[in-house]
């Protein structure tokens, strides 16, 4: 079956002169984020079957993000979100998003797993309609769909995300449960965004209930798969089989990436190399007048 997840704005103008960081998986060096100035929102074309073809055979093997040491919250994460390019208004919030899912199967008393990549397009008025565009590779009998929800139908808390801690932590709890903890919170969070568009006032509540979250970890300069380079933050649970990983924009708190890996037990003093379950990568979150737009 696949992973747990169903199926950020672009990468802004990050342009300054930094020192780098070492990134100790490839040996190359990682600018740490920066304060930008609003980037133009800049939504790219999804791709076509033949070019998730090639992204999935070129990205199904990749491993779990290496993670820098952790640091305090309160010297990573901003205290307030900042202004995005893509915060425009519209009636439908609209999210493009690419998911890789580990797809399991069991046939003849044999595992098999491979991974499935989504190109998807999400739009979602605030009464619970919308629509949703996707196409997966490996293909299944069908391919692409195209389905169009009227009100009340879409999952989740009918309204946008709340743009009040108080509020937004009682939507994250509607859907993961307090005791399932930091990774609940983070998961919840991931959800909440596949088919939302956080605004400004959203998007500090996000960060506020992330400050306040017992048992979360902070990492400075965690670089998502479009190269976008964030703020992680990670929490573990299962006594560290399983992690989930956010990543965000440093200045406007954008949702850039959310990733679920799961780690066998160790083998002696050697840590396998995990699996990842399920990651979301959020090519953009704006909003529309119409669910035919962009």
């Amino acid at each position: 079956m696949l992973g747990l997840l169903g199926m950020a704005a672009l990468a802004p103008a990050w342009a300054a002169t930094h020192t780098a960081m070492p990134d100790t998986r490839s040996g190359r060096h990682i600018m740490p984020p920066v304060h930008p100035t609003t980037a133009p929102c800049d939504i790219p074309a999804p791709l076509t079957a033949a070019q998730l073809r090639v992204l999935t055979a070129r990205t199904a093997a990749t491993p779990p993000t290496v993670l820098p040491a952790p640091r305090p919250a309160a010297q990573v994460l901003p205290t307030a979100a900042t202004e995005a390019g893509c915060d425009l208004p519209g009636r439908f919030a609209f999210v493009r998003l690419r998911q890789w899912a580990a797809d399991t199967r069991i046939q003849g008393g044999h595992a098999t797993r491979r991974i499935v990549v989504f190109e998807q397009r999400h739009w979602r008025a605030d009464d619970g309609s919308g629509r949703e565009t996707s196409l997966r590779y490996p293909p299944d009998p069908h391919p692409t769909t195209d389905d169009t929800y009227p009100p009340g139908t879409l999952d989740g808390p009918i309204g946008p995300i709340a743009g009040t801690p108080a509020t937004l932590a009682a939507q994250i709890t509607s859907i993961s449960p307090p005791f399932l903890g930091a990774p609940g919170v983070l998961d919840a969070t991931a959800s909440l965004t596949r088919w939302r568009t956080p605004d400004r006032d959203a998007r500090t509540a996000i960060l506020t209930l992330l400050r306040h979250t017992p048992r979360l970890t902070y990492h400075p300069a965690v670089r998502d798969r479009a190269g976008r380079v964030g703020i992680g933050i990670s929490a573990t649970s299962d006594h560290g089989a399983l992690r989930g990983l956010l990543i965000l924009h440093p200045a406007t708190g954008e949702i850039l990436a959310y990733e679920r890996t799961h780690f066998p037990p160790p083998q002696g003093h050697r840590r396998p190399t995990g699996q990842v379950e399920d990651y979301l990568l959020f090519i953009a979150h704006t909003r529309t007048s119409t669910t035919h737009t962009p």
